[in-house]
């Protein structure tokens, strides 16, 4: 049985490489971390477009982000979630005590919060936080934050590659 290698597998991504930048639009709404590593790492290889990966992160994560935020206004109009938004509110005040009086600052900070930022753009639609103030901080955060990322996954997938070129070693060092 012949080791699968990169050299293997890029090619059907090529083939496929429109329909993976729909998958990394619609990762980047739900939830992107690794999925933009992954994009990032497929940079390296030449297989994505660095401005294109881009582009479709961050239309992923500002509309991600707007469509949060208006979860949190429905949230917030239901009499059936007050404990839940309770809860919630109280673990976002520990992170980030000032996100009434200074939003801005509060929502892009929680940008580079693994875990938090979803909370806090929900809570942002439930406070009511203004749409247009949080567009400015959302997507000034969104543009540093998918910068890093690629960063991280470019440069990631660098290593990784003078590691191995096996596929499985390759797969498992990127999810270690």
């Amino acid at each position: 049985m012949q080791n699968l290698t990169i050299e293997h597998i890029i090619p059907f991504i090529l083939d496929h490489r429109s329909i993976g930048y729909v998958l990394l639009f619609f990762m980047m709404v739900l939830e992107g971390e690794i999925f933009l590593i992954i994009a990032a790492i497929l940079i390296h290889l030449k297989v994505f477009d660095l401005v294109d990966v881009f582009l479709v992160s961050l239309g992923g994560v500002i509309v991600g982000n707007m469509l949060w935020y208006y979860l949190g206004t429905i949230i917030g109009t239901h009499g059936f979630t007050k404990k839940i938004v309770a809860r919630a509110e109280k673990t976002i005040f520990y992170f980030l005590p000032h996100l009434r009086e200074r939003p801005f600052i509060s929502i892009f900070i929680s940008k580079f919060i693994y875990g938090v930022n979803h909370m806090v753009v929900i809570m942002a639609g439930v406070l009511k936080i203004d749409f247009g103030l949080f567009i400015k901080a959302e997507s000034l955060a969104s543009v540093v934050w998918v910068i890093l990322q690629m960063s991280v996954g470019y440069f990631f997938g660098y290593a990784a590659i003078r590691i191995t070129n096996n596929i499985s070693r390759f797969i498992l060092i990127i999810v270690a």
